[in-house]
């Protein structure tokens, strides 16, 4: 792969994920996992403050040997990634292992992982099933480790989405508590709108009886829960009682956030961040 790009990724198991790859930013290989109804477009913002941050003088020598990479990952239906022949494919346990095999496929012995929103919840199946693989961890609005139960009026209002673009347009708007640029979030609901039909409906029923709370302890590596108080969709308490059950985590409230401070506030989503996985 080149310094910066995207490919499509052929994994072990047949699966296709589209990955970005952008070198030179941070110390460390970071794996980023992306919420549902999403795609790497999310993290856009945030690598733009990433890469301004690179043209900075260095506060510390080590700044000019940065040889670690930012990795997004888009999972089964999402983005330019293969969608999955069946719902059962988008169980967390599924979708984490295609992570576990894409850092097998680029030869990464251990990263950084971040996870959003239901990506939290991958990451943190990805954590359970390989953690010879992951060093610290950050996870921005996570679904809880009990998962989510949706109400029917919920479901549908996932079918109209799939079906009107206007209709996810307003839902998806309503989920970004802050205004964004109007291209950036024309692409995010172009984005949502185009995940694999399974998704809509798919996603919602794999992770309503998830409990992982007993499983919690087993993770060691070091994790911080970010969680915006303004959140829509998930309740903070979950992201609390979390970083509580954690082997090793730590919460922080984000102020006058919402759901997605990676695209609402990406300067004090980066500035969180790498400060927590880098330690500057």
């Amino acid at each position: 792969m080149t310094k910066s790009g995207a490919e499509k990724l052929a994994l072990s198991n047949g699966f296709e994920m589209n990955i970005e790859v952008h070198s030179g930013l941070v110390p460390k290989d970071t794996v980023f996992i992306h919420g549902n109804l999403a795609s790497n477009t999310w993290w856009r913002p945030a690598l733009s403050v990433w890469q301004e941050r690179s043209k900075m003088p260095p506060k510390i020598p080590a700044r000019a040997a940065y040889d670690g990479r930012l990795i997004f990952g888009e999972w089964r239906g999402c983005g330019k990634s293969s969608g999955p022949a069946s719902a059962a494919e988008l169980d967390p346990a599924v979708l984490a292992d295609d992570y576990i095999l894409a850092l097998k496929a680029l030869g990464i012995e251990k990263a950084c992982l971040v996870g959003h929103s239901n990506g939290g919840l991958i990451a943190l199946f990805a954590l359970l099933r390989a953690p010879e693989l992951f060093d610290r961890v950050v996870l921005l609005d996570p679904v809880a480790a009990t998962g989510v139960q949706f109400e029917k009026p919920m479901y549908d209002a996932f079918t109209a989405m799939s079906k009107d673009r206007n209709m996810c347009k307003t839902v998806i708007s309503a989920t970004i508590s802050a205004t964004i640029e109007p291209a950036l979030l024309e692409e995010i609901v172009d984005d949502a709108f185009g995940v694999s039909k399974v998704i809509w409906h798919g996603v919602p029923d794999a992770i309503k009886s998830i409990n992982i709370v007993a499983d919690l302890q087993r993770i060691k590596q070091p994790v911080l829960v970010l969680h915006g108080d303004q959140d829509p969709i998930l309740p903070i308490e979950g992201s609390i009682a979390m970083a509580a059950q954690l082997g090793n985590g730590t919460f922080l409230k984000l102020e006058g956030r919402g759901h997605s401070a990676n695209v609402e506030d990406p300067q004090l989503f980066v500035e969180k961040t790498h400060s927590f996985l880098f330690g500057h």
